[in-house]
């Protein structure tokens, strides 16, 4: 809660010292989310039903929380400068997010974005972003490369990179329709107990993206991903941990769809689709069986939204996500559609504000 209110109090004071300088075009948005998950740890059904006896340390099964749901607040900030560079619209945007879990200090995490974006023309931008989550956890895991065989808490460092271009759909008779491309790179690497899952992703995302029809938006798009396990098969991995490669190729479908209105108890409602299949081939060095795993994903958030005022809104989402696991009968991956497969559920308020100095 500390760690909280400090991020609260330091995007409050940033707001108002930005907003004194008239002579810089910026404006900046500052949310406060109240948030609720019931499956915060990505537990599945077999884990939840079975029972433990907890201490509740960094060791156990648990980890430090005593509850597989939690209770969320998230204020963000952002702002956004304005500047015109030889004719062109440009934007700056800067972002902060922090996340406090009321059933786990652990899992309460802080992340920035910056993004840098270049309007050619209308419906044409070039856009670039970078991002980080310095240290994000998971759960507690058996580290199998160290006897005993304990618990350990797993984390790691989450940085993403991506370069888009967008340019409207060449088709004339089609208004307010364009293309979106979109190069993202990706690094995952984790604390010590898991550097085994050290993974480097490299993805291309097309989307098609309309607002012809008043009042609509929607968006669908495809993306192709490949994961590359940088720790597998090196020098000084020769632990029973490196013994599979947990590289994978991934494709996946989006959809989003948004109806603004002119109502007193309605401005927006919007849904969100996206689904994806992972597919792992788990080669190894060590084993010979024939080792496979395909994960499928089904993530989909519905969102509505009530402007307060000229700058106030308040939004109301609520999100469902569902893996569901097939694999080899190996003995290798005999465990995974038990422990792998799992569902949760999210509950969002959010108070979102707007304010610039033009």
């Amino acid at each position: 809660m500390i760690r909280f209110i400090y991020f609260l109090i330091v995007s409050i004071l940033l707001s108002l010292g930005w907003s004194s300088f008239n002579n810089i075009p910026v404006s900046f948005i500052q949310s406060l989310s109240f948030g609720y998950e019931d499956n915060f740890m990505r537990f599945s059904d077999l884990e939840i039903d079975s029972y433990y006896n907890e201490n509740y340390t960094d060791n156990d099964y648990l980890g430090d929380s005593k509850f597989y749901d939690s209770a969320i607040i998230s204020p963000s900030f952002q702002a956004t400068l304005k500047p015109k560079i030889k004719g062109y619209k440009t934007n700056m945007i800067l972002k902060a997010k922090f996340n406090e879990y009321s059933s786990s200090n652990h899992k309460s995490y802080f992340s920035f974005s910056t993004r840098f974006e270049l309007k050619l023309k209308s419906y044409n931008w070039i856009k670039f972003s970078y991002s980080l989550t310095p240290k994000y956890y998971l759960r507690t895991f058996i580290d199998r490369d160290m006897l005993p065989l304990n618990y350990y808490p797993c984390y790691f460092a989450n940085e993403n990179v991506y370069l888009s271009y967008s340019f409207p759909l060449p088709i004339r008779l089609i208004r307010k329709t364009w293309i979106d491309i979109k190069l993202n790179l990706n690094n995952q690497f984790y604390n010590e107990y898991f550097t085994e899952y050290d993974t480097k992703v490299i993805s291309l995302e097309s989307n098609i993206k309309t607002s012809a029809f008043k009042h609509h938006f929607f968006s669908i798009g495809y993306f192709y991903a490949v994961a590359d396990n940088i720790s597998y098969d090196n020098p000084s991995g020769l632990s029973e941990s490196t013994r599979i490669d947990r590289s994978y190729n991934k494709i996946g479908l989006k959809i989003n769809a948004k109806k603004t209105f002119n109502k007193p108890l309605i401005s927006s409602l919007g849904i969100k689709l996206k689904l994806s299949k992972r597919m792992y081939d788990l080669d190894s060095w060590y084993y010979e069986f024939d080792n496979w795993k395909e994960y499928y994903e089904t993530d989909l958030t519905i969102d509505y939204s009530k402007k307060i005022n000229k700058r106030a809104t308040m939004q109301v989402s609520g999100k469902y996500f569902f893996r569901d696991v097939i694999a080899s009968q190996s003995k290798e991956t005999l465990w995974v559609e038990d422990y792998k497969i799992y569902n949760r559920n999210e509950l969002w308020l959010r108070f979102i504000f707007n304010f610039s100095n033009k």
